[in-house]
């Protein structure tokens, strides 16, 4: 049973809990604003996003076709079906370590201040 509406007793105790949480996502917005990455790591930081997407996108314009090629018109020639076979796993196994290479082994470091 709800209380008497002039009771003091909140009505929507809803309500005060999304107060609490929209402060807690203003405060995380606010530390994230000021953080201490400076234009040079952050266009380090796009350029080697740039460089990414580059090589996938390279490694996706060889595999595709070749997997296209490789189900829809398989080749009576042995030596094709080798060579496609190759060059599509090879493809696919690059495009899976790629973002490993990149991102793990690669890390963007911070600028040495002097």
């Amino acid at each position: 049973m709800m209380p008497p509406p002039e009771s003091p007793v909140s009505q929507n105790p809803v309500a005060e809990r999304v107060v609490a949480v929209s402060n807690l996502q203003v405060d995380f917005f606010e530390k994230f604003a000021q953080s201490d990455e400076t234009p040079l790591s952050k266009r380090r930081r796009k350029a080697k996003m740039r460089r990414f997407i580059a090589c996938e996108s390279t490694i996706l314009a060889v595999l595709l076709p070749l997997a296209i090629l490789g189900l829809s018109w398989p080749p009576d020639n042995v030596a094709l079906v080798w060579i496609m076979n190759i060059l599509t796993i090879a493809s696919a196994v690059v495009a899976a370590l790629l973002p490993i290479i990149f991102f793990a082994f690669t890390p963007t470091l911070p600028e040495i201040e002097r």
